[in-house]
């Protein structure tokens, strides 16, 4: 029987250096990202939560270094994530984050051969940032400058199905799954032990299936190799193929729920600006990455692929919509597309003034923000003053959208014998409804009543 080769380690390189840590390195973690970002290189120092983790990984890691440590080495969620990494075949430069340590058990295997910097504490970072970037150049020396396009299948999901052997079917599931730019992950605990996935699809031609192939990978024990292809409707992925462990194989079946918004979830800041203002505005979006703010902004000048869409994605999605205004950029008319579009958008819109105002004040980018409280930005010496200010109205409005995603309407139901009761929460406050469903199991409310705010 024909074994299936694994996925191949040629993966989409990212372009950041992705910081692993455990529960007690934060600070640690926080500081060398900050350094490293101070540096120029793109650094990301991700919430610690393991599918997080495993997803920005996936999604954005072009090198990877944990900071490795007694602590490190028992985490669970460590463990999980380099795991990843390691079978996703990115290239890993360990940080000593403890005295005399040496690492061992599954650490000692994926970090050997490995070089290394120490870095215990704050202190030295300043004296060994060097030495560590000399060490991360052969995997970075190349890294484009990108904001990268993400295409979003499933988004680190639960997944379920079976497989079968000797004639029986076996539940199976996955904790974690997802599909984004042609790349598998995902991660799960069964009886035989944990385990990590990595693998790839691709679209069929002339369809909207795809073929794929992943390995899932025990940590310390074995690898499973899954194939096949993919159907789908509205709502769900269906995979079917078949199953390979040494000689032994038979065939598999999994569900899992598509992404249901191929666009922007609105949770991240845009950032618009006219080309020639580059270097300021990466700068910008550099001090609100170090402060974990997402981001949203097209770093290369001019959008790829088609620019409708791209613009269309920025916006949509965006919490609030950041202008740095000069006379060039009101002159721009993909910019006025833009921040016009915000507008209709009813978005959130902050000016930061670049350039005094007279020299665009009759132009429509003046009619648009003549009312709204803008940020100046053109003497240097106050940039840390205006950043602090930016950040405070970012968080604002982050604050404020949570807040409304927190009030949308909440509603627990009981459907029996016909009748259908619940109770739940929205703007207006808590209720209790009532009402019927017929054979088509078609939903008839008749009563919704908003209960006294005491209760």
């Amino acid at each position: 029987m024909e074994k299936i080769s694994p996925p191949k380690a040629s993966r989409r390189q990212g372009s950041k250096v992705m910081i692993s840590y455990c529960s007690c390195q934060y600070d640690l973690a926080q500081k060398i990202t900050e350094g490293l970002i101070a540096k120029g290189i793109p650094a990301v120092c991700p919430p610690l939560r393991m599918h997080e983790m495993i997803k920005i990984a996936a999604e954005e890691a072009r090198v990877v270094i944990p900071l490795t440590s007694e602590a490190y080495e028992a985490s669970n969620i460590s463990k999980y994530v380099l795991s990843y990494v390691d079978e996703a075949g990115i290239p890993i430069v360990p940080v000593k984050a403890q005295d005399r340590y040496s690492q061992s058990g599954w650490l000692g295997v994926i970090c050997a051969g490995a070089l290394w910097t120490r870095i215990t504490n704050a202190n030295d970072i300043e004296k060994r940032l060097d030495n560590l970037i000399g060490q991360l150049h052969p995997y970075i020396s190349d890294t484009l400058d990108d904001e990268q396009r993400l295409a979003t299948l499933v988004d680190g999901t639960l997944i379920q199905g079976y497989y079968m052997q000797w004639g029986k079917k076996f539940d199976m599931k996955f904790d974690m799954f997802a599909m984004t730019n042609g790349y598998i992950a995902g991660q799960g605990d069964d009886e035989i032990g944990g385990f990590v996935i990595n693998g790839k699809y691709t679209c069929l031609s002339d369809k909207e299936d795809f073929e794929f192939q992943f390995k899932k990978h025990y940590i310390g024990q074995h690898d499973v190799q899954y194939s096949g292809t993919t159907t789908h409707n509205e709502s769900q992925f269906f995979f079917d193929g078949k199953w390979y462990l040494n000689h032994l194989s038979d065939n598999f079946h999994l569900e899992v729920s598509r992404n249901q918004s191929s666009g922007p979830k609105g949770l991240h800041i845009m950032l618009s600006y006219q080309w020639n203002n580059q270097e300021l505005v990466k700068r910008v979006a550099d001090m609100l990455k170090q402060r974990n703010i997402p981001i949203w902004f097209d770093i290369a000048g001019d959008m790829k692929g088609n620019i409708n869409s791209a613009m269309a994605y920025g916006v949509e999605g965006a919490v609030m919509v950041i202008s740095f205004d000069t006379l060039a950029y009101s002159k721009s008319i993909n910019c006025q597309k833009e921040l016009t579009y915000a507008v209709q958008l009813k978005k959130n819109i902050v000016p930061i003034l670049l350039e005094n105002e007279n020299g665009f004040q009759n132009t429509w980018l003046g009619m648009i923000i003549a009312s709204l409280n803008g940020i100046n930005m053109q003497d240097d010496s106050q940039f840390n003053y205006a950043i602090d200010t930016l950040v405070q109205r970012i968080s604002t409005a982050l604050e404020e959208k949570k807040d409304e995603e927190s009030h949308r309407s909440q509603v627990i139901t009981s459907l029996r014998e016909g009748r259908v009761s619940g109770q739940g929460n929205d703007k207006i406050g808590p209720f209790t409804m009532a009402g019927n469903y017929d054979n088509e199991g078609k939903l008839h409310p008749h009563d919704k009543i908003f209960l006294p705010f005491a209760l």
